[in-house]
């Protein structure tokens, strides 16, 4: 059997790949180029990202003399399963600007899922290592580009502590366990998903060996860290939880099954990545009887796939898109389902060439709404610094890809000191809370998104509670009411400013 793996292994001429230099250098390549939308535009064009940006900001000068931060926000520490990027983010602080700072945390998102992913194969199915470069594909998924950071994160962390275990499976090593144990801890303080989806993964994978029942026992006494901070540190989901399975029908989760490569933006960025990918599939499907099926993460993804069709579309108002969460980790798992005997150099290229589509594709988002984003921030320059600003910026009807301009007035909270309500802070989230009693009617402390609509805001209680309003354009209906309250003071094609008129 070892002689037969060398065989595999050994270069069978010009139909595969020879070098494995060759393979990490294009990786490597590949890679960078991945982050290069994320350093060529003054604001990366993610919905979630200026918030997230905003509260690395706000805790790191939570003390500062020169920011009022204290009069809104108090720190909220804990063993939160969301909490890995802001500790990165805090300690990146002490020697980067924010800006740096969160560009790089970015760049890391999608390197290090490359990174994971190469690893992962390289412990599961080594004879297609070439094929890591598909790891950019899924980091580049809908919901990085939305802003998710710590599911981005976490995506890496499961790939890695599930390399790790099935490298601790084929030889058992102490090193190798201590990592599981950091790794698990690791993931489950970056996202819940990573950690349930690595779980299944591991145990699934133990099931697949002939010392099943022991190794299930191993990895229960791996996970009982994690498993502890997890009972320790319940998660409270906001605004009450519930399962949401509204407008769910079994043609819109065949369709979102190509979620992890699709824009949602533009048909025509779109059509592109998903011909090539298209080809992608007819490539591996010529060369089938090259193929050898491996079981055990084949059965990860089908149940990982029966997960999905099963899931609810929300869970309550903090868990938006949790069905299509399980997508990325789908696609990861299928390069390992099937190994080749030899990585064929046109399906490598293809895969090169599809990777680089999409990153133009990613690109042109960006900078389509740089002129947007850029109109957006010189409102902040009437608003007096550390003044307290509610933002009134409706949800879009069809998707929030592309929509950076749905929290880019928390990028005032950095350049101006501004006080900002909406600033994410769900307890057991986000290690941040609101102080001083602002009114809030919602979870997210957003008028504008009131599910009772906005005639179900106390308006009045709006204009005690803050100064400024950064109304968006688009929104006549809260504009009309804005003008009940205050004043408008500035406007430009996107946004209108209004200056609260507090009563004696």
């Amino acid at each position: 059997m070892a002689m037969q793996t060398d065989q595999l292994n050994q270069p069978q001429g010009r139909p595969g790949i020879d070098s494995k230099a060759a393979n990490v250098w294009w990786l490597v390549l590949l890679s960078l180029a991945a982050i290069v939308p994320l350093w060529t535009v003054r604001y990366p064009n993610m919905c979630d990202y200026p918030n997230h940006l905003a509260r690395w900001f706000v805790l790191f000068h939570m003390r500062d003399a020169g920011y009022h931060f204290t009069s809104l926000y108090a720190p909220a520490w804990g063993l939160l399963p969301y909490i890995s990027p802001d500790i990165l983010a805090l300690a990146l602080q002490y020697f980067l600007p924010i800006d740096v700072v969160g560009r790089c945390i970015l760049s890391l998102c999608v390197v290090s899922t490359v990174l994971a992913t190469y690893f992962f194969l390289k412990q599961c199915c080594p004879a297609n290592v070439p094929l890591a470069s598909f790891g950019i594909l899924v980091a580049l998924n809908p919901m990085f580009l939305m802003g998710s950071i710590s599911y981005e994160f976490s995506l890496a962390f499961c790939l890695l502590v599930v390399g790790l275990w099935v490298n601790y499976c084929k030889s058992p090593k102490v090193v190798t366990a201590i990592g599981i144990v950091l790794s698990l801890m690791l993931v489950y303080l970056t996202h819940l998903m990573g950690f349930l989806v690595a779980g299944l993964a591991m145990g699934v994978y133990a099931l697949f060996l002939k010392e099943r029942w022991k190794r299930l026992g191993t990895l229960a006494a791996m996970s009982l860290p994690a498993l502890l901070i997890f009972v320790l540190n319940p998660i409270r989901a906001g605004g009450g939880a519930s399962f949401v399975y509204k407008t769910l029908t079994p043609w819109i989760k065949l369709k979102y099954l190509l979620f992890p490569v699709r824009l949602y933006t533009s048909i025509r960025l779109e059509l592109p990545v998903l011909a090539g990918f298209a080809l992608l599939i007819i490539l591996v499907l010529i060369n089938r009887r090259r193929l050898v099926w491996q079981p055990a993460w084949l059965t990860v993804c089908a149940i990982l796939l029966l997960i999905y069709f099963a899931a609810p579309s929300d869970y309550g108002l903090a868990g938006a898109f949790m069905d299509v969460r399980f997508m990325p980790f789908v696609y990861v798992f299928l390069v390992a389902v099937v190994r080749f005997d030899r990585v064929p150099r046109y399906l490598y290229i293809c895969l090169a060439l599809l990777v680089l589509l999409r990153v133009a594709a990613v690109e042109q988002m960006f900078v389509s709404r740089q002129p947007e984003l850029k109109q957006l921030s010189a409102s902040f320059e009437v608003i007096p610094r550390d003044a307290r600003v509610v933002p009134l910026v409706g949800l879009p009807d069809k998707t929030v890809m592309g929509r950076g301009d749905l929290h880019h007035m928390e990028y005032g909270v950095i350049q101006r000191g501004f006080l900002d309500p909406a600033l994410f802070h769900l307890q057991g989230v986000q290690p941040i809370r609101l102080v001083g009693s602002p009114y809030c009617p919602n979870i997210y402390c957003d008028p504008a998104n009131e599910p009772a609509n906005v005639s179900g805001v106390d308006w009045q209680q709006v204009a005690n509670s803050y100064d400024y309003l950064w109304v968006h354009s688009d929104e006549p209906e809260v504009a009309a009411v804005a003008a009940r309250i205050g004043d408008q003071i500035y406007a430009n094609d996107f946004v209108a400013v209004y200056r609260v008129r507090h009563q004696p």
